[in-house]
């Protein structure tokens, strides 16, 4: 993805990262860690042909275009993200081995009601006064709140509030709902399936999105077990980095705490936290939720000024694929992502989430221990 990886402390913890793990890139996966062998699709047979499963609407190859990788399982259904992948599903997941993935949810008939009640109708589309000409544009070419410019086989579309990456397209009463947070597409991007995937609603492709269900439950097998974080490095390696501890790493409610000796202040203590699966996505997310938090206070703050007579600059226009993290710091499949937001630095690496305080402890030996954790992983 294109590089946005904000401060220098971002780009030296990229490079801290790549020096713990540069030692473990000689060595073989494990075999967990091993990607499924290359799949096949075949035609579905008439009698099992179900019109409206979510998998008929895509090409395979041209998701994996927008993914930047192979997907590691054909295409399948699941009833809530990857979280429960079964035949009969209404969403389908097209998911890579570095556990990136893309989610298509299709809403055959109600999608009015369904986009109305995510209260985003807002008028983005007019009737064009009677003229075809005008409304077919009106229709096809219209800005996002963001700004940004998006064409497509739809009436209108939006993207969800306070979210980067879930973008909602209605065309009578069909909805079809684009989930990218976890993967590094761009809207812009995921629009494009969007479209394609309209264009292809009446006339589907032959695709059992049914059929992919048991290697996608095996894929998922594949992923990072969770274990004790205070077991994954002994107390003298963190002694290493850290320096001479207080007492033995505690385990925490998602974590591991690390508390150095206190000489009459507060003591520091680096409070590591780690989540096992929907790391990236929640790091996309997070990232863009924050930033946007960001930008509405230092708006406030701009607005308090200018009353008291003290303008201040008026704040440069972003699009959201600038504001869109997940277009950010991020390395091809399986990424190494980093960011820190002032309170936290964070690492993803294959969609396990690591991240520690940044605040009252020194900066970087909580970057140091952050990435011996996840070179562990």
């Amino acid at each position: 993805m294109p590089g946005q990886i904000r401060g220098s402390l971002a780009l030296g913890l990229a490079a801290l990262i790549g020096g713990a793990l540069l030692g473990c890139s000689h060595k073989a996966a494990p075999a967990s860690a091993q990607a499924p062998p290359p799949f096949a699709t075949s035609p579905v047979a008439e009698e099992n042909f179900d019109k409206q499963d979510p998998c008929n609407l895509l090409e395979p190859k041209e998701v994996e275009a927008v993914l930047g990788a192979p997907l590691a399982v054909p295409p399948y259904r699941s009833g809530n993200g990857t979280v429960s992948p079964t035949p009969d599903g209404d969403t389908c997941i097209y998911e890579t081995a570095g556990f990136r993935y893309i989610a298509l949810d299709v809403t055959y008939e109600g999608g009015t009601q369904a986009y109305s009640m995510t209260g985003m109708v807002k008028g983005l589309m007019k009737s064009g006064g009677g003229s075809a000409d005008i409304a077919h544009n009106a229709k096809r070419n219209f800005r996002l709140d963001d700004g940004t410019e998006l064409a497509g086989e739809w009436d209108e579309a939006s993207l969800m509030p306070m979210n980067c990456c879930i973008f909602l397209a209605l065309r009578g009463d069909q909805l079809i709902t684009m989930d990218f947070t976890a993967s590094t597409a761009t809207l812009r991007q995921a629009a494009g399936l969007v479209d394609s995937a309209y264009k292809r609603i009446d006339q589907p492709l032959r695709i059992d999105g049914g059929a992919g269900v048991a290697a996608a439950k095996a894929l998922d097998k594949t992923r990072p077990q969770p274990v004790e974080v205070c077991s994954m490095l002994a107390r003298a390696d963190v002694e290493a980095i850290l320096g001479k501890l207080a007492s033995d790493p505690k385990p925490s409610k998602s974590g591991c705490e690390y508390q150095l000796p206190s000489a009459g202040t507060p003591p520091q203590v680096y409070d590591v936290e780690l989540r096992w699966r929907g790391g990236y996505a929640d790091w996309r997310s997070d990232r863009y939720v924050n930033r946007i938090g960001g930008a509405a206070v230092g708006q406030i703050a701009a607005d308090v000024t200018k009353s008291m007579g003290h303008p201040l600059p008026e704040p440069e226009q972003v699009s959201h694929e600038q504001a869109d993290p997940g277009a950010a710091a991020a390395a091809p499949d399986p990424a190494e992502s980093v960011s820190n937001n002032g309170m936290h630095f964070v690492i993803v690496k294959r969609d396990v989430q690591v991240s520690v305080n940044s605040m009252f402890v020194d900066r970087a030996r909580a970057q140091a221990l952050i990435a011996a954790i996840a070179a562990k992983i």
